[in-house]
């Protein structure tokens, strides 16, 4: 387990080769003044077998506001650091056993212990995004636990303390971390290019509000399809007006692979589990027809 003291917050040593993974908001500040790969962001202080602290430069690899993880990198010797295991968070049932490792206020290296509360869980992260997937815990998590593992009774990482729910801003025994079935998927991309390749459609979709408006309470609504996109060849229709000026529905997306679609929010959910390149078979609502479509996602723009 490392600190990040600047960011007030915690990591986890990723690998070998020196990777440290936080939170975004973490390293937050230094991200808003548009810090560049490789730059210095933090000081990470890592705790040596003989119990002393030794400080780095933690410098920046990559970072991904949408799932508030950041990846850092420090020159440290192999017998310093020691990767963490992975658990299975896919895995998880409620009521098993959990510990928390962070630096609460700055007491570093704090060990709390609970139960996983609740499986599921939208995250509303300090990035101001939604996180959806979350593991809930009791296991105290406060200030300072950011970025810091959840690990299941054999000390594999299952999530990433992220975020907590309060009236006070201290534990009140809910707490929220990011699923390690996420962040070994979004790690190793931060790593490798320095940002998330996500997979997506490439087309406007209706902001709930909008399709309320008009009447779609189900789906998500077709607004705009660029020309020669893959959607616009794949036949994909959507919103026009007819002559005297009025609204044309266009396509209405439902579901995704058989995953039911219920708003644009979901739909976005359900293709971050999807890489570019993959092929999915959506069902569209078109009229009074029901139609399924094969559609190679792109790399979201």
């Amino acid at each position: 387990m490392v600190r990040v003291p600047e960011g007030n917050g915690s990591g986890v040593v990723w690998d070998e080769q020196g990777h440290i993974v936080t939170n975004y908001h973490v390293i937050g500040n230094a991200l808003a003044r548009k810090a560049k790969i490789g730059e210095t962001v933090a000081r990470v202080n890592i705790l040596a077998s003989e119990g002393i602290q030794k400080n780095f430069e933690g410098r920046l690899i990559g970072a991904d506001r949408f799932k508030d993880l950041a990846v850092l990198k420090v020159e440290a010797s192999e017998d310093l650091l020691r990767p963490i295991k992975v658990g299975q968070s896919t895995s998880l049932k409620v009521g098993q056993q959990c510990l928390a490792i962070g630096n609460p206020f700055g007491f570093d290296h704090t060990l709390t212990v609970g139960v996983i509360s609740g499986l599921n869980r939208d995250i509303f992260s300090q990035t101001g995004v939604t996180i959806g997937g979350g593991i809930q815990t009791d296991a105290a998590i406060n200030p300072g636990n950011s970025g810091g593992p959840l690990l299941d009774s054999k000390g594999g990482l299952i999530g990433i303390n992220t975020a907590i729910f309060t009236q006070t801003g201290t534990s009140a025994g809910v707490g929220f971390a990011i699923p390690s079935y996420t962040i070994t998927k979004i790690v190793p991309q931060l790593i490798q290019f320095g940002k998330v390749v996500r997979a997506g459609l490439n087309l406007d979709i209706a902001p709930d509000a909008v399709a309320t408006q008009l009447n779609v309470r189900n789906g998500a609504l077709v607004l705009q399809v660029p020309a020669n996109s893959l959607a616009a060849k794949a036949g994909i229709i959507p919103i026009t007006r007819g002559f005297a000026g009025n609204i044309i529905l266009g396509d209405i997306i439902v579901a995704v692979d058989g995953k039911k679609v219920k708003s644009k929010a979901e739909l976005d959910r359900l293709l971050d589990e999807y890489s570019a390149g993959d092929t999915v078979l959506l069902k569209l609502q078109r009229g009074s027809e029901n139609l399924e479509l094969p559609i190679m996602l792109e790399e979201k723009s």
